[in-house]
């Protein structure tokens, strides 16, 4: 409301008052919640600590929220897997009951097949490369292909290069991955790319591994660097190999159903609140990586992978592009690695 508003109102009953207030709220949107309003709580779940850049991002997003809405939107977080396991908060999502989560291509090609070429192995240059292609035309592709199973991807973590972790040996080449129980993400692609190298692949939830890896269960794992030091796995696996398989993200998702109640305003904050996030966390994630590693060189033993033995591993993997082409589909995986592995 504005001045002469506020004059107008007097010798108005409070009622008449009210409305007219509640009126001129409405025109500008959320700037100005309605009298009496109670914030819109949304519920952001997720797996990882509260210690992690992830969750900071997180946050970042949330304060934004609140900052651009007047606080009408309270963003609620969840993490350390308290909502459940991720394919029960990805279905939460689908069906409306958690607004906000996030996970790797791996859990989202449980819905959507084409979501394998990320985790397929090697195929992922940079994390520049990976960003351009998320958004551009890649990431316009992969929104397509989520919303017609109920997620509406609206942004991305980066988590950079996973690498093999395990509590038996140094990997320097193929051969020393032959027999390892290697604990990987319930992905088709992840357990034939190991398989392929020789280990016994593993299907486990996170929250799960490190018990897992104490009582001998398994004898390793892969991970990006930063979530080895968070969750303090190097406490039960101590040879950490920079094999860098692949180059992994997290995606952010709600579902097109919750999305569609939000008004074309608030849909547009909270899109800029993500793209402020993600400009942070895409620019704090590689220094945490080298934080992590930091930390690693102290507490464990890291070992370099040569090029001339990661040529080695790229070679034993080939079969696995090649046999997943089909269900991938070859058009779009010839494109993404056009994207993602060009000049």
């Amino acid at each position: 409301m504005n001045r002469k508003d506020i004059h107008r109102t007097k010798g108005l009953n409070r009622r008449d008052a009210l409305k007219l207030a509640a009126a001129a709220a409405g025109t500008v949107g959320l700037a100005m919640p309605a009298i009496g309003q109670s914030p819109v709580r949304l519920r952001f779940g997720h797996m990882v600590p509260a210690n992690t850049v992830y969750h900071q991002a997180i946050q970042r997003f949330g304060d934004e929220l609140a900052a651009l809405s007047s606080n009408k939107f309270r963003l609620q977080i969840f993490p350390s897997s308290q909502l459940g396991p991720i394919s029960e908060m990805l279905q939460s999502v689908q069906a409306g009951s958690l607004d906000f989560s996030m996970a790797v291509p791996a859990w989202y090609s449980n819905f959507v097949k084409p979501m394998d070429v990320f985790t397929l192995p090697y195929m992922i240059d940079s994390p520049v490369k990976l960003r351009t292609a998320l958004e551009g035309e890649i990431g316009a592709d992969i929104s397509k292909m989520t919303e017609a199973v109920g997620l509406k991807v609206f942004g991305y973590w980066l988590l950079g290069p996973r690498h093999i972790v395990n509590r038996v040996r140094p990997v320097q080449k193929p051969a020393d991955t032959v027999g390892l129980k290697l604990r990987v993400i319930n992905s088709e692609v992840y357990m034939a790319a190991f398989k392929a190298l020789g280990a016994s692949p593993v299907a486990m939830d996170p929250s799960e591994l490190y018990l897992a890896l104490q009582q001998g269960v398994v004898d390793g794992f892969e991970y990006p660097l930063p979530d080895v030091v968070d969750q303090k796995m190097y406490e039960v696996a101590q040879y950490v190999s920079l094999d860098a398989h692949t180059m992994d993200f997290f995606l952010n998702a709600t579902s097109p159903a919750t999305w569609k109640k939000f008004a074309p305003e608030e849909q547009a904050m909270i899109n800029q609140a993500m793209k402020k996030a993600m400009d942070w966390q895409w620019d704090a994630q590689p220094k945490d990586i080298e934080r992590a590693r930091a930390t690693l060189e102290k507490v464990a033993k890291v070992n370099v992978i040569t090029p001339e033995n990661k040529a080695l591993f790229v070679k034993a993997t080939e079969q696995v592009h090649t046999q997943f082409e089909g269900k991938i589909g070859k058009a779009w995986l010839d494109k993404c690695s056009t994207a993602l592995k060009g000049a």
